[in-house]
């Protein structure tokens, strides 16, 4: 199989509250990001709330998006996936952030396989800085400290990775709130 895949990874600080409010409101259009039409002229819409959206995603995989410890902790991977579709998730984030306790850094990259955080040479796609006082891109960003913060929610997606990428654990992973039944 050839292609990409993509991933998007935040750790956006928010009450249990705000999270809930989050989940039900509708994915806003590319005027929730500042800078979103100058970074890229066009955007796959995004239809829906990040509840429909989530749960959509949880039910096929590869898909983190939980509320703890006061962070909403999401790590998405589509694997050789269009590139598109994981960019239009950086709406679901510059929402997240209006309901955020403080501005936070989320990372947007893509690699040819394997979804761990970029390393080495590699650099993110783009860094999108979100909060209470809206969302917008930036290329100025402290690499190390952008990794480290999104390191647990790294750490806790690739611990669901069967040995072989063959197999997906997601206990733990997926909100109860985005349980169907939830």
């Amino acid at each position: 199989m050839s292609g990409r895949s993509y991933m998007v990874a935040a750790r956006i600080p928010m009450t249990r509250a705000g999270f809930e409010d989050w989940l039900d409101t509708p994915v806003p259009g590319t005027g929730a990001i500042a800078d979103a039409e100058t970074v890229w002229p066009r955007w796959t819409p995004l239809p829906g709330t990040p509840r429909a959206r989530l749960t959509a995603r949880a039910a096929q995989g590869w898909t983190l998006a939980r509320h703890v410890g006061g962070v909403l902790e999401l790590y998405l991977y589509d694997y050789h996936a269009d590139a598109g579709t994981t960019q239009a998730e950086l709406l679901l984030l510059a929402a997240a952030g209006r309901r955020a306790t403080a501005e936070t850094a989320a990372m947007y990259w893509g690699g040819n396989g394997y979804p761990d955080l970029p390393f080495g040479g590699d650099e993110p796609i783009a860094v999108l800085l979100t909060g209470p006082d809206g969302a917008r891109f930036t290329d100025r960003y402290r690499r190390p400290a952008l990794l480290a913060h999104l390191r647990p929610a790294e750490t806790a997606f690739l611990a669901a990775i069967g040995p072989h990428g063959e197999t997906w654990h997601a206990d733990g992973l997926i909100d109860a709130a985005l349980h169907p039944a939830g």
